[in-house]
């Protein structure tokens, strides 16, 4: 219906009445009007914040893709004298001198000169083979004319170089001499030592060097083989991934069962967990855990890699479910049904690095004008605060390390959650945003970030455990996956026994050759009465599996 344009004569003859109605109707429509604008810039502001969130997100994956990977950030040299509310969050100056300013040093004790140290050459070839010395004479022919009345010999000159020897073979043939009675009494064999596997060439050496160049070096056995070739060793990586199948499930569960064992025993444990892919499993991704003891309290240190298709808190039961102590772990929520199920047996520490690396990440990626960045940037610093007041104490006593926690570390602690629990951080924030989840983190994580003030042998993070599984991600970049779960749990115990060798300074080829040949010969024998002096921090071990240049 087309609308009718009222002249000013005709609106002067129109009643009263109707002029009411018509104004009402504008100003009707006029609100209508208005609000479909409300809605329309509303809908606008939930639209800007979603793309600020998205370009966000796409800058921190932009980052993690193509930036730089080094989870340092830059110091403000101004942060140690900020306050965090009414904390400070470090005064060092006046925290160190609190005690009264101490004498000057003198000249002698503050200039120390720098000497070269010497013999250092001669202590690390110490302990390497020797090949017999070469002496390099003058003939005394070439003597007499050089000193024709006489000379007499010096102390020689001595130099020493290094000489590598390729990868090589020696065949080692056995004869086992075979008897017969002449009065049909039957035949008999001489006694020969134990095989590895039935009818095979491997060796302890062999396994050793197979063992090493996969689970210690990283090394693909593809590339291995073909090292071998080159060297006119043929054997094929089928052959050598056989080798590591069986060895581990007929000759390592029970050094296994005893690693588990000590580990248990531990005040402290560090766990983590990372997809790995067996191509035989119908799932897409499978996962191997680590769990590791750093070796306190009396404890040894020990690393155990475990290979499970789940990873739910069904394989924490399975594992741990007579474990008492405390679980170093990062923010996946399995770990803290496990922590309750557990009660009183149980705790479970957070890893502030896991908080603080969700901001780095925003640092990094965006502009450091903005207010997201400012947020990450503000956070980061205060994580460091926390960290370099609890490093002051970091090599004292447990009692003045608990003390110094009590006192100075949980007021920073304090600050950084009243600060990020401020309702008004993430107020109006778009939930898919990166900022907001990393400030969800640390709220959600708070009652197991706070775990480490009340124990001085807790650790601020889980590097530890990172650090044990970053050594099978290299691996498993290097090979991918796994063909079958039995190769995945093989592996899991390989990397178990050669992580655990290093960390107890032994040498994982000499100390695996030795487990396999120690192991041979007690075949007969039950495995608790020998396998404890073959661990890694056994006294027992001999001098040869042990990395003396310390």
């Amino acid at each position: 219906m087309k609308s009718k344009a009222f002249t000013e004569e005709e609106l002067n003859m129109v009643s009263k009445e109707f002029l009411v109605k018509m104004y009402l109707q504008l100003a009707d429509s006029f609100q209508q009007v208005n609000r479909q604008l409300d809605a329309v810039q509303t809908q606008n502001a939930v639209l800007v914040k979603k793309i600020d969130a998205l370009q966000e997100n796409l800058a921190v994956l932009t980052q993690q893709r193509f930036g730089r990977k080094t989870e340092k950030f830059p110091v403000n040299p101004d942060q140690y004298g900020i306050d965090l509310g009414d904390v400070p969050v470090l005064n060092e100056a006046e925290v160190i001198t609190e005690d009264g300013l101490p004498e000057e040093p003198d000249m002698e004790t503050v200039i120390v000169k720098r000497r070269k140290k010497k013999g250092k050459r001669e202590a690390d070839l110490k302990n390497m083979e020797s090949l017999p010395p070469e002496y390099h004479e003058l003939p005394e022919t070439r003597l007499a004319e050089l000193f024709p009345k006489g000379y007499s010999r010096l102390e020689d000159d001595v130099y020493r170089e290094l000489e590598y020897v390729p990868a090589r073979c020696l065949v080692h043939e056995h004869h086992v001499a075979v008897y017969a009675g002449n009065n049909k009494e039957g035949i008999i064999r001489a006694d020969r030592p134990e095989r590895l596997l039935k009818n095979s060439i491997l060796t302890p050496s062999l396994a050793a060097a197979v063992f090493n160049a996969k689970y210690v070096n990283a090394l693909p056995l593809n590339r291995f083989s073909e090292e071998l070739a080159r060297n006119e060793i043929n054997i094929s990586k089928q052959v050598l991934a056989g080798w590591m199948i069986k060895i581990p499930d007929r000759f390592l569960r029970p050094v296994i069962k005893e690693m588990w064992r000590e580990l248990k025993k531990s005040h402290l444990i560090h766990c983590d967990e990372t997809p790995f892919k067996v191509t035989a499993d119908k799932k897409d991704r499978s996962y191997m855990w680590v769990y590791h003891a750093a070796g306190q309290q009396g404890a040894r240190p020990v690393f155990i890699y475990e290979y499970n298709e789940k990873r739910n808190t069904d394989v924490l039961r399975a594992s741990l479910h007579d474990y008492t102590g405390v679980l170093m772990t990062d923010g996946y929520q399995v770990y803290h049904t496990f922590d309750r199920e557990k009660g009183n047996d149980l705790k479970v520490a957070g890893c502030w690095i896991h908080a603080r690396r969700k901001f780095a990440e925003i640092a990094k990626s965006l502009d450091s004008k903005t207010p997201n960045s400012e947020i990450a940037e503000e956070a980061i610093r205060r994580i460091q605060a926390i960290y370099h007041v609890d490093n002051m104490f970091k090599n004292s006593s447990a009692e003045e390390r608990l003390e110094h926690r009590k006192t100075s570390v949980k007021p920073l602690v304090d600050a950084y959650f009243a600060w990020i629990n401020d309702p008004a951080m993430t107020f109006g924030m778009d939930h898919s945003s990166n900022t907001y989840k990393a400030i969800q983190y640390s709220r959600n994580q708070e009652p197991f970030l706070r775990t480490f003030l009340t124990d001085p042998a807790i650790p601020l993070d889980n590097n530890d455990a990172e650090r044990s599984i970053r050594s099978f991600c290299v691996g498993k970049h290097n090979w991918h996956i796994a063909d079958t779960k039995a190769g995945a749990e093989a592996s899991g115990m390989l990397y178990s026994i050669a992580e655990t060798a290093k960390a107890n300074n032994l040498k994982p080829y000499e100390y695996f050759k030795y487990l396999l040949e120690q192991i041979l010969n007690h075949l007969d024998d039950d495995p608790s009465s020998y396998i404890p002096e073959l661990l890694p921090w056994s006294d027992s071990i001999p001098d040869s599996c042990r990395k003396l240049n310390m």
